[in-house]
């Protein structure tokens, strides 16, 4: 993936990961544009860093979707780079039989439904670009997953195969499809309510950020960092005992 003279959009911008991306990206003096839920939090981050910009929106919202494409198409044609990053962490426990009221969906719509609605839509206006590039953000949890997270870990195992899929579909294409698998990682991803144990170990968010931009700078087209590699590793040659170690 090529670094720099960039027109790039990125999802769950606002803190984490995605913030971490997009200040990365930013001070390599590409354009930025980010979106969230959460308008003061956007706003923060484009006063601290001048000439990013930013989209109040959800993308589990097919109208919000629809708006922002029509509102990024208008104002800047050249968008060669979609990160889909933004995500949901919640912790139901299937085992108390308890009603788990509105928030059952809600990691599906964001986390899966939400990446296939912001790749189908921006998907025609990457292709027109001479090259264009697509960023899938799954979680090692996509290869082994953990317990108290169940639907979360359902939605990362779901976009590592849409996204080797997509990466197919795509091949005679512009635009090159990589999925990024981070470990855990210390954001305030892994410390929604109701979370049993946020005393895992959590990789420094400045070092997965340092890591991730070295890996997207080569040629490859699945990243794993940290303990998402051995994640995966393990979920091939010894997934039983790599599923206790993850849920003792």
């Amino acid at each position: 993936m090529k670094l720099t003279d960039r027109t790039i959009l990125i999802t769950g911008g606002g803190s984490g990961i995605g913030g971490g991306l997009a200040e990365a990206f930013h001070q390599l003096g590409n354009k930025v544009i980010i979106t969230g839920r959460r308008p003061k939090v956007l706003k923060e981050m484009t006063q601290k860093h001048k000439g990013m910009e930013a989209f109040a929106m959800d993308v589990s919202s097919e109208s919000d979707v629809n708006r922002l494409f029509k509102a990024v198409t208008k104002k800047y044609p050249t968008l060669d780079v979609v990160v889909n990053n933004a995500g949901l962490m919640l912790w139901p426990d299937f085992a108390k039989g308890e009603r788990l009221g509105d928030t059952l969906f809600q990691e599906i719509d964001v986390n899966l439904k939400g990446l296939i609605r912001m790749t189908t839509v921006f998907l025609p206006l990457l292709k027109k670009q001479k090259a264009a590039t697509l960023v899938n953000v799954s979680s090692g949890l996509a290869f082994v997953p953990l317990s108290g997270t169940p639907i979360y870990c359902a939605t990362k195992a779901a976009v590592h195969s849409f996204s080797d899929s997509l990466r197919y579909q795509l091949r005679q294409t512009a635009v090159e499809v990589i999925e990024l698998a981070p470990p855990a990682v210390k954001t305030e991803l892994g410390e929604t309510p109701g979370n049993p144990d946020s005393s895992y170990p959590r990789m420094p968010l400045d070092l997965f950020i340092k890591e991730t931009m070295k890996a997207l700078g080569s040629n490859k087209k699945e990243i794993l960092i940290g303990g998402a590699k051995f994640l995966k590793t393990g979920s091939r040659f010894f997934p039983g005992r790599v599923f206790k170690m993850l849920n003792p």
